[in-house]
């Protein structure tokens, strides 16, 4: 069996955006998605725990902590604006998670690229010191005033990214780009001048939507997992 063969078995599962320690994080729900989906490969695409503001970690997390170190299939961590913390990693394997700053693979014939996307995005953000400043700041209105100013800015203000399309040619070379950063899950599907399907993917987020990117049996799906563990189904 060549690698081409073994890679399209693989079935890999791509969350991006928990932010681990911030007051929104939806702990519990990430819990039963990670026991309920089965995959290969689990690719962590950035921001996942929210160092630049004050996280403060309980009980529901430790317990996500164990599940995720308890986990057989590979572990890939591509790096975020959030967990920058972890930029020195890059290219290392701590405790079982390979660090990343993109994750690139071949499947079912098509080239994949996945990224956080933070490096698309314009202006303060790249403003470091700043944005940490701002974010503890974040997080102490959220916590004392239980207002999720996060999503209320990604609704209000919708990020200053580049256009999609500005997005995607830049990502030219590949069939299949995955990115998260936005928090707002969405899919473009379209046929290039020659001819080529190329697919553009957002992840969202699990502060504000729960979505995740199964990539299984030859497909990619978008998905929203369900709020109650009664509702959830088999992806099949």
């Amino acid at each position: 069996m060549d690698t081409d063969e073994v890679d399209n078995e693989i079935v890999r599962l791509v969350i991006s955006d928990l932010h681990l320690g911030a007051a929104y994080a939806k702990e519990e729900l990430l819990c039963k998605l990670l026991a309920n989906v089965e995959c290969d490969e689990l690719i962590l695409a950035g921001d996942i725990i929210d160092f630049i503001k004050v996280p403060k970690f309980t009980e529901k997390t430790a317990l996500l902590f164990e599940l995720l170190n308890s986990l057989t299939c590979r572990k890939i961590y591509v790096i975020g604006n959030h967990d920058y913390a972890f930029k020195k990693f890059t290219g290392k394997t701590v405790s079982g998670i390979e660090f990343m700053d993109k994750y690139e693979f071949t499947y079912s014939g098509r080239k994949y690229r996945i990224e956080h996307g933070d490096k698309y995005q314009t202006g303060i953000i790249h403003w470091r010191i700043f944005m940490t400043l701002f974010s503890i700041f974040q997080d102490w209105v959220e916590r004392n005033f239980s207002f999720n100013l996060a999503a209320f800015y990604v609704r209000w203000k919708k990020r200053k990214l580049k256009r999609i399309w500005d997005i995607v040619q830049w990502n030219n070379d590949v069939d299949v780009f995955i990115m998260g950063h936005t928090h707002k899950p969405e899919a473009l599907i379209w046929v290039d001048q020659d001819e080529n399907i190329k697919t553009y993917v957002n992840t969202g987020d699990w502060v504000d939507h729960q979505t995740y990117v199964l990539i299984k049996n030859g497909n990619l799906r978008l998905k929203n997992y369900e709020c109650a563990a009664d509702n959830y189904s088999s992806e099949e």
